[in-house]
């Protein structure tokens, strides 16, 4: 049996006009799980004392695990009084050690894919495609490092 909707109660096809399709469904559905999957992973894997490489790590296996390469090209950054900021925040096995600490605003936005992580703009210098073709998915927020953990300071009440 499968569900007919998503994790936010969004309903979704059941039917398929041919086992292709069916198929491009359930491979697309899982990469948007895996993507989701791994953002509230690297989530959950910092915190006061935490390091920055923790996210990455976190995000690695989950891809891993699904058989996903993570995009390398684009990062999650700080947030201050500009936007893109340091620390800049690696969605891959890395080596970056620095310590979290209350206060530290940044987002998390990996964005996992079928094939390599190889990508590259369009044109209108926003879009962005993999460069062998496959389906690609991200997920984003932006996290608090507090006291006693992390807040997600993107989450709304409708978020999930």
């Amino acid at each position: 049996h499968h569900p007919t909707a998503d994790w936010r109660g969004v309903a979704f096809r059941t039917t398929f006009n041919s086992p292709q399709q069916e198929l491009q469904f359930v491979a697309s559905r899982r990469l948007v799980h895996a993507a989701r999957e791994s953002l509230y992973a690297a989530i959950d894997a910092i915190g006061p004392g935490a390091c920055l490489s923790d996210v990455g790590g976190a995000i690695q296996d989950v891809a891993d695990a699904y058989g996903y390469s993570t995009v390398e090209k684009y990062r999650g950054h700080g947030i201050h009084t500009q936007l893109h900021l340091p620390p800049f925040v690696k969605h891959y096995r890395n080596n970056d050690k620095l310590e979290l600490v209350p206060g530290m605003i940044f987002t998390i936005e990996p964005m996992l894919v079928e094939g390599a992580g190889a990508c590259h703009e369009w044109g209108d210098a926003w879009t962005v495609v993999t460069d062998d073709g496959g389906m690609a998915a991200q997920f984003e927020h932006t996290v608090l490092i507090t006291d006693t953990g992390v807040e997600i300071l993107t989450q709304s009440d409708e978020t999930l």
